[in-house]
């Protein structure tokens, strides 16, 4: 499996980021993520808080580089896309005020009202995933009930979005990769990657030198 993924690392209360990328196989991702976390300072007693869009890869990935050291949260502002969605199903006459709802009921860890909230309207059984906006959300949430503490998180003033990941796929990789016009080889997509890697974590001269 080819993945396009920028893996960044910061040590808490740090304004240092650290990158990693690849274009490779879901192991060699985690290995790179590993290596973030050691530049990042991560050391035996270190507790490691990893944010993802709840994809079963990155959650595995997350379990076999960090172990008992890692916790793996679900972005929260994608777990709010998927309450987005099924809001006009849910409070047709007030979806705004069903959406501002849901989210806040998460940050205080009242995650069982929102499932309830999505259970009393779900889709009836042989309606497509693509009408079903309410089935899809709540399918969502309940398979990842073990990745949703955003008021543990939040009271650890630790990140509860995948920011940081965003901004690092945007600067890091995109920046180069998204030009009008252009191809990449999977190989040669990779190679660029390691040096737009390089750059960002400023050892550019020391690599040449």
């Amino acid at each position: 499996m080819m993945v396009n993924f920028v893996a960044p690392a910061q040590a808490k209360d740090s304004t240092t980021m650290i990158y990693a990328a690849t274009f490779g196989t879901v192991a060699e991702t985690g290995q790179r993520w590993g290596y973030c976390a050691r530049q990042a300072a991560r050391g035996l007693n270190s507790r490691i808080h990893a944010v993802g869009d709840g994809a079963d890869w990155i959650q595995r990935q997350c379990q076999e580089v960090f172990q008992k050291q890692g916790n793996f949260l679900c972005d929260f502002y994608h777990v709010s896309e998927y309450l987005g969605a099924a809001a006009p199903s849910c409070r047709p006459s007030r979806p705004d005020a069903w959406r501002k709802t849901q989210p806040k009921r998460l940050r205080v860890g009242a995650v069982q009202k929102v499932m309830e909230a999505l259970a009393s309207h779900l889709e009836p059984e042989g309606t497509t995933d693509l009408e079903a906006p309410v089935r899809n959300g709540y399918r969502y949430l309940n398979n990842r009930l073990g990745w949703l503490d955003y008021p543990g998180t939040l009271a650890l003033s630790l990140p509860i979005g995948s920011g940081m990941i965003e901004s690092g796929h945007r600067h890091v990789l995109q920046a180069r990769f998204k030009k009008a016009g252009t191809a990449w080889l999977p190989e040669h997509a990779d190679r660029i990657a390691h040096l737009r890697v390089l750059r960002a974590n400023h050892l550019w001269a020391s690599f040449w030198n």
